[in-house]
């Protein structure tokens, strides 16, 4: 992030608008002096870059009525700085082993241990899957009678009456 100042040379204080196309920032020059020894600029700080942006490229900069003093470094990011979009997917280092997901279009690792336990879960499969999306396409895939969609299925409630309705239990991965 950077924090610049900004000077108007021969004022001690200057309030106006600053535009650059169709953006208008208000800016508030203060702190200037005058006097016999010297002058010192009245002076802006910001560290907003769309404030920047726009003083920059105004036709009161581009004349030389506002200019730049000073232009520093500062850790951090400045919450409207824009980011660069990733423009490509993250490799991945592992493969895995089983089946096609229709949804989503990439591998996916589905494992049925269908373990019985003891009383009420005697008759419940347990499937591991990595995320809840996953588990809707399970549902969909193993259950078409039921016509589940990822819209029914949204609320955790919905979910989970859904998985007990088919005796199912899924482990996420």
């Amino acid at each position: 992030m950077k924090v610049k100042t900004y000077g108007v040379p021969d004022l001690t204080e200057w309030h106006g608008k600053v535009k650059a196309g169709s953006i208008e920032v208000p800016v508030s020059f203060t702190g200037g002096t005058a006097s016999p020894s010297g002058a010192q600029p009245a002076y802006f700080m910001t560290k907003d870059p769309i404030t920047q942006f726009v003083i920059e490229h105004s036709k009161e900069f581009k004349s030389g009525f506002i200019i730049l003093v000073m232009s520093q470094d500062a850790p951090g990011e400045h919450p409207r700085m824009a980011v660069p979009k990733r423009t490509e997917e993250p490799k991945r280092t592992e493969e895995p082993e089983t089946g096609e997901s229709e949804e989503i279009g990439e591998p996916v690792k589905v494992e049925e241990t269908g373990e019985p336990g003891d009383g009420e879960e005697a008759d419940v499969l347990t499937v591991e899957v990595a995320d809840k999306a996953e588990a809707i396409s399970y549902l969909k895939e193993h259950y078409p009678e039921r016509e589940y969609t990822a819209v029914k299925l949204r609320t955790k409630t919905a979910f989970e009456s859904a998985c007990s309705e088919c005796g199912v239990k899924f482990v996420f991965a």
